[in-house]
């Protein structure tokens, strides 16, 4: 009898143990089956906790490898990634596909403004560059008719022509012409048209700049740099020359020359490095965004014994002409001769796609 109690004891003590787990038993059924279906959510949506598409340790920070100046688009090309900010910060969940998310890749650094990842000026993707549509402007109100020098720290001629008469009426190749303008250490010189005739038409005393000058019909040169500091700059740009039957910028000083937006027509040289002056230096040139038509000649002339050196890109040329030729300079007055034609990487710096033929 007490056997039978006991047995029956036990009995209700397992019934009532088992109802009172049911429920848990239940709860973790359901939870169970809850992360079952996250997990295959997550799975299918190829993204991670914080948004970043999966990937490799090294790329699943958000955004923190994407995005930077300069960064490749997403996967498929996208251009919009997560986080194309330098900041980095992702949207989270965005996991973008080709033709995805907003932002642009290669944004600027700190995402201030649009980037242009791959974009290159005219020519650098692979298609032709385009040559520039330079043409010489049509002068503002009368003549100027100039008897003597005019000597200019600073001066704007409003787009008026100059022209030289008198002692300046000379239009010849003849030597140790006056200038129509002879500027200052350091002046400059804009918005003036050089007509005809034109003497030795601009002088720069050291430093200057040129800026939408214009040379109708060069005489003995166009402009001729002096000064024998090696730290002079000249800055030639938006100008242009044409009918120059020798030289359009005659480098006697030291320093550099840089010249820029600059169209020139029927000429012998663009540019020579004095090859014979009784005092020579070291000089340096360099082009870019040239367009150069009807010559027969070089653009530019250096002199090897004095370690010249002349740079170009963005040029336009016909295809009758050299870009750089290198000679032998002296200082006793001799013509110098040429010893070579073409880039050498030392003396004539340029590259076959710095030269667009036409």
């Amino acid at each position: 009898m007490l056997r039978v109690i006991e047995d029956r004891a036990r009995a209700h003590y397992v019934m009532k143990r088992s109802s009172l787990f049911r429920p848990t038993r239940k709860i973790m059924r359901q939870h169970l089956h809850l992360v079952w279906i996250l997990g295959s959510v997550v799975a299918c949506s190829g993204s991670t906790s914080d948004g970043s598409p999966n990937a490799p340790d090294d790329t699943s920070t958000a955004g923190a490898n994407v995005g930077t100046a300069g960064a490749l688009p997403a996967v498929g090309g996208s251009a919009g990634v997560a986080g194309a900010a330098s900041g980095g910060a992702a949207v989270a969940g965005s996991g973008t596909t080709a033709g995805g998310a907003k932002g642009t890749a290669g944004s600027a650094a700190g995402g201030s403004a649009p980037g242009t990842a791959g974009a290159n000026s005219a020519g650098a993707s692979g298609g032709p560059a385009k040559k520039p549509d330079f043409k010489f402007p049509t002068p503002s109100g009368a003549d100027q008719k100039l008897s003597k020098t005019m000597e200019v720290t600073d001066f704007d001629g409003k787009g008026a022509r100059y022209i030289g008469t008198g002692d300046l009426g000379g239009g010849g190749q003849a030597e140790g012409q006056d200038p129509l303008f002879h500027i200052k250490a350091g002046g400059s010189l804009k918005n003036v048209i050089l007509g005809a005739p034109a003497a030795d038409g601009v002088h720069c005393e050291g430093s200057c700049t040129i800026d939408n000058v214009w040379w109708e019909d060069v005489g003995e040169d166009a402009i001729t740099l002096l000064g024998g500091s090696s730290s002079n700059v000249y800055r030639i740009s938006n100008s242009g020359a044409r009918n120059a039957s020798d030289k359009v910028i005659q480098h006697n000083g030291a320093g550099t020359v840089y010249v820029k937006n600059f169209l020139v027509e029927t000429f012998g040289k663009l540019y020579r490095s004095c090859g014979n002056c009784s005092q020579q230096y070291q000089r340096h040139a360099e082009f870019d965004t040239i367009l150069a038509n009807g010559s027969k000649s070089e653009l530019a002339g250096v002199n090897t014994k004095y370690k010249d050196s002349a740079k170009f890109v963005n040029i336009f040329a016909a295809t009758s002409m050299k870009i750089c030729e290198r000679y032998d300079g002296n200082d006793t007055g001799a013509e110098p001769s040429s010893v070579g034609v073409g880039a050498d990487g030392t003396f004539c710096i340029y590259a076959a796609t710095d030269i667009n033929w036409h």
